[in-house]
This record gives structure tokens, sequence and C-alpha cells, in this order.
């Protein structure tokens, strides 16, 4: 190319990039001057859309201040309806009638809390056959049909307790008891993890022991096992209900600051009693994520635009994934205030 066509070039380009620039500059100054209102909705209205979670003890503590308030939450932000079902006891013969009950209402959705990972089978299979999603969250069914599991890692939240009684222990050792759902496998689970640290760094773990998922019952059990163990060094939870249980048979026997208390879940009086220095520490699940995410993932089952294939019904293939880890954090005494309300 020869000098001059290169100068003719160059220049038809910096004329060219100034007009493009001049017409930039004049969409901006009318678009000032003229705004344009733009509705844009952050959700799609699913008004007629039911997702129904479904637990034993449906009414717990727990549940009532974690889980239920970020459903109604992720039903909201959605636009879709939410429910609650299930027996306020650890009940598992009502828990399966309420789920067939439900199936046969053929909701949108169904969110189950797998308290028995064999019994369940039938029941979320079933539900899954009529066509309706269902994903199991805090604990799970693996053996079914189900689409997802939203939950957390309860291997892990043993090994966290194991962690933070060592040290509070320091250089102490002796018997450590445990106290749980002693047939749930989440809270076997637990158990191992606790084991897997404690042990090797010379703890003596008990067999645990069943609690009931009961405050009552978990301060009798936790009373019987301090009056009945000299060298007991530790007390570990694995339910919501194990840590008021054991926090207030400690501070019955006079064992504050002697026995060493951890515990999964902090409500209440279980934030009181790390406050006080009668418990050290409690590894929290992310509970409000179960059912948060829960809804959403009903959701995404059937109303996801995500393709995969020309038929992903067909190929088995979701637009979810199939588990959700949800992780932990622990309180203690050196940061409780910051989840006391009121």
């Amino acid at each position: 190319m020869s000098k001059a066509l290169q100068i003719k070039r160059r220049e038809a380009l910096t004329s060219a990039g100034a007009v493009a620039l001049g017409m930039t500059f004049a969409g901006c100054e009318e678009s000032a001057v003229k705004p344009t209102p733009v509705s844009v909705p952050i959700h799609r209205s699913n008004s007629d859309d039911e997702y129904v979670w479904l637990s034993a003890n449906a009414n717990l503590p727990m549940f009532a201040e974690q889980d239920q308030p970020a459903l109604r939450q992720a039903g909201a932000e959605l636009g879709v309806k939410v429910t609650v079902a299930g027996p306020n006891s650890i009940d598992i013969p009502s828990l399966l009638a309420a789920i067939e009950q439900t199936t046969a209402r053929r909701p949108a959705g169904m969110m189950i809390v797998g308290w028995d990972p064999s019994g369940l089978v039938g029941p979320i299979n079933a539900a899954i056959e009529a066509g309706i999603p269902v994903v199991c969250v805090d604990a799970d069914v693996p053996a079914s049909k189900r689409m997802a599991f939203i939950g957390t890692d309860w291997f892990d939240i043993g090994v966290q307790q194991a962690r933070a009684m060592l040290k509070a222990l320091g250089t102490r050792r002796g018997k450590v008891a445990l106290l749980g759902l002693i047939e749930q496998t989440i809270d076997q689970q637990a158990f191992a993890g606790f084991r897997s640290v404690a042990e090797p760094a010379g703890l003596v773990c008990l067999p645990p022991q069943q609690d009931k998922g009961n405050q009552a019952e978990a301060t009798r059990v936790a009373a019987s096992i301090i009056q009945g163990t000299p060298d007991l060094a530790g007390m570990a939870g694995f339910d919501s209900e194990s840590g008021p249980g054991i926090g207030q048979a400690i501070k019955e026997a006079g064992k504050v600051g002697q026995i060493i208390g951890t515990t999964v879940q902090a409500e209440g009086q279980m934030l009181k009693f790390i406050m006080d220095g009668v418990m050290t520490a409690s590894v929290m699940q992310k509970r409000k994520l179960f059912t948060y995410y829960g809804v959403k993932a009903l959701y995404d089952l059937n109303h996801s635009k995500l393709r995969f294939t020309a038929d992903d019904r067909k190929a088995g293939i979701t637009p979810i994934p199939i588990n959700y880890s949800t992780g932990t954090f622990l309180i203690t005494k050196e940061n409780v205030a910051m989840f006391v309300t009121g």
C-alpha cells in the first residue's frame, strides 16, 4: 500500500470514529433529557406453585427459628406458596403418612428431612414417580430417587467438636460422653468424625447414648453419665436438644469449667450457656440455607430454561446440583454476643 493511500485510510478511520463518538454522546445526551422508565421483574411470579417442607418434630424450636423463616423468605422472593407439614414429635409413621398425603395433593415440589434413611425410600420414590420433584434437606435418604441433597457434612461436625473440646481441655485427658439420636445416620457420621480426632489425641470416647432429641431426656442421660464417670473430661451433643441437656446437667452437678461441653446448634438457652461459660462451643449449621435453597432447587427443577440435551428429562439430567454442602461456623464465648438478639 502506498504512503498516500495509508494516509487516506487513516483519515477515513479517524473521521468514522469521530462520527461514532458524536453519535454516542448524542445518544447519552438524549437519554439524559428524556429518560425511558424500564421495569425489570427480578422473579417471574408462579403463584400457583406450592412447595412443601416435611419433617418429623416439625415445630422443633431449631426448625421454627432457622429453617422455617428461610422457607418463607424464599417463597416470598419467588412468588410461590410454601407449606410446613409433618408431626410434632419424632413419629416416623406419621411422617410417612404426611408424605403420602402431600403426594396425593400433587404440589409443585417437596423438601423432606430424612429422619429414617431406609423407611422414607418408598414414599419419596412414589412422589418422584408421580411427577413431583423431591429434594432431601438436613438429613439425606441417599437410596431414594430424590433429586438432590441440601445439608451439612456431619463427619466434619464431629471433627470440629473434637477440635474445640481438645482446645478447651489443653493438656487434660479423660473420658468423653457422646449424646444424640444414635440410630440416625447423620449422628453416626458425626460420632465417627469426633472419634477420628479425639481418640488419637488421647481421649477415651464412651459408647454414644440416646437422648431422643428431647431436652429433658438429654439432661437425665447427661446427669447419669456425670454421676457414674468420675474421670469424665467432656460431653459432646449431636442433636439440637443435646446441648441444652448437657449444659443443664453440668450446671446442676456443679461441674462448670471441669467438664467441657460442646454441641451442634445453639438457640436460646444454649447461647446463654455459652455466654456464661457452662458450655464451650457449638458447631452451627447454616440451617437457613437448607430450606432457602430447597425452594429454589425445586423451583429450578420446574422452571429453569437451562438445557443440556434436546430432551433432558428423557436423558435423566436435571438443571440443579446433586449435592449442596452448606457449611458450618463455630460459636464460642468470644463471639456469642453476635448471635444473641433481643
